[in-house]
């Protein structure tokens, strides 16, 4: 038998689906409906309630022709970009310091606002969010030369400063030609390739330029002449000085250059700004901070030891403060508790009988040390060296210090035998100080005082008159030395 299904009734059920779906669709349209309603509804109440902070963060996103200083007014707070290095902008224990953050923490206080700093790790970064208004103000011993004048405003300067040479002392040069074919170097994008650019020309000299990672800090190449990484770099005065930047292995710095600006950075347009921070910077509140800092740097500009103050006290002509500060660097490297293999104690290795004989009782008392040993100089230079031209009475004197008057006396009767000059030290009777190390000389029967180490007493010489030179060449160091005699 063949069963016939029954259609009508399969379509009956078919018809009864599409129903049900339809009014399930209607259900729900409805109900998506009403939740978008009630979101709007929502939304738009919530723009009265709520104001969220990124209202505030977003208006510095943008290059819009709004004034800045009234939208720094308007959202509460100054946003200053640094590189927190250590220098103009950096934190110790917690609390900002350096020059260019207090100058901006005082403005902030002026406009009422707060002051917000933002690290950035390089110069590159600093500008890039300065020039899409992320930041309001660079602050980051900045010089505003022409290539950045064409992009960005400057403030008028905060003070001057120089560039020195920063140099080791077992590779110091006393005069800035000696760079000729040496390597000298500085971060890329700063100014320092200039400067060295200049000297080049104007000297006409070849120097090489390395250029290191925009990342490292100017105290971080300090740190790395320091210990042998680079053998020279550049570094602005002010952040030579830093006490961040001392170390016992660097030797006095060159002056390069002239004076220049040290500025805050500001966006192209907000002309507005850089006048309100002008007119500031003329106030009382800010000359206050900033002829803080000048008197600081008064007390330990130049700095060459702890014991600059000694050594003027003691120095008398022709031994200048310069000549003994040379003199102890030496003779100890200016280690106040430094002992010879010999017996010689001090910052200038006074023997005990000879420091007995100049009054000195207490040998390491820097203060007693260098008065025994400029007293000393001076018994010298009177009693058998004044007849002299000063730099031969000079560098007889202290070849005397060293080895002994005796030694140089035989040294001198070596020249004079072998035809040289017995009243000139240097490439005269330094050349024959050194055969007193020989026993086929120093037995002669005209030497009466024996075997000299005279190759020790050369070196000794000329690396008093060779550092001595070094501070001579900073002008600053002359400027300072002029302002205390």
């Amino acid at each position: 038998m063949e069963i016939i299904p029954n259609t009508k009734k399969i379509k009956k059920v078919h018809f009864s689906q599409q129903i049900n779906n339809k009014s399930n669709f209607m259900l729900k349209l409805t109900n998506l409906f009403a939740f978008l309603l009630l979101t709007l509804v929502i939304t738009t109440i919530s723009q009265f309630i709520f104001v969220p902070e990124i209202i505030y963060l977003s208006s510095t996103n943008n290059k819009s022709n709004k004034n800045t200083l009234e939208k720094i007014k308007k959202r509460g707070f100054l946003l200053v970009a640094t590189k927190l290095d250590g220098v103009g902008c950096y934190y110790k224990r917690g609390q900002l310091r350096g020059i260019e953050c207090e100058l901006l923490q005082e403005y902030a206080n002026y406009l009422d606002v707060e002051l917000n700093i933002l690290f950035f790790p390089d110069l590159h970064s600093l500008f890039t969010a300065l020039d899409n208004k992320r930041v309001d103000i660079i602050a980051s011993d900045l010089t505003p030369n022409n290539e950045r004048k064409k992009k960005f405003l400057f403030s008028n300067a905060l003070f001057h400063t120089e560039e020195w040479l920063i140099q080791r002392k077992d590779n110091a040069i006393s005069n800035l030609k000696q760079l000729n074919g040496k390597t000298i170097s500085i971060r890329k994008g700063t100014t320092y390739k200039d400067v060295i650019l200049t000297l080049q020309q104007e000297m006409n000299i070849n120097i090489k330029i390395e250029l290191l990672p925009e990342t490292l800090s100017t105290l971080e190449i300090i740190k790395g002449v320091a210990n042998s990484i680079w053998s020279y770099t550049l570094a602005d005065q002010h952040i030579a000085q830093n006490q961040h930047a001392q170390y016992p292995q660097l030797s006095p710095p060159l002056t390069i250059g002239q004076p220049r600006e040290i500025s805050l950075a500001l966006f192209k347009d907000d002309k507005e700004l850089l006048l309100h921070l002008n007119s500031w910077l003329a106030n009382k509140k800010a000359k206050d901070i900033l002829n803080k800092k000048n008197r600081t740097d008064i007390k330990k500009q130049y700095l060459i030891t702890p014991w600059d103050n000694i050594f003027k006290k003691n120095a008398s002509q022709p031994f200048d403060w310069l000549w003994l500060t040379s003199q102890a660097f030496a003779e100890s490297s200016f280690d106040p508790n430094a002992i010879s293999s010999s017996g010689a104690k001090g910052l200038m290795q006074l023997m005990p009988e000879t420091a007995k004989d100049m009054g000195v009782t207490q040998l390491f008392d820097p203060n007693e040390n260098i008065k025994g040993g400029a007293k000393y100089n001076k018994w010298l230079y009177k009693t058998y060296w004044n007849y002299l031209p000063e730099k031969e009475a000079l560098a007889f004197t202290f070849a005397s210090y060293n080895a002994g008057v005796g030694h140089i006396i035989d040294a001198q009767r070596l020249a004079l035998r072998n035809g040289d000059d017995p009243n000139v030290w240097f490439n005269s009777v330094e050349n024959h100080i050194i055969k007193l190390e020989k026993k086929s000389i120093f037995t002669l029967p005209y030497i009466k005082y024996g075997y000299c180490r005279g190759s020790e007493t050369k070196s000794y010489v000329r690396k008093i008159f060779f550092q001595k030179r070094i501070y001579s060449n900073n002008k600053a160091l002359l400027n300072k030395q002029h302002l205390n005699n």
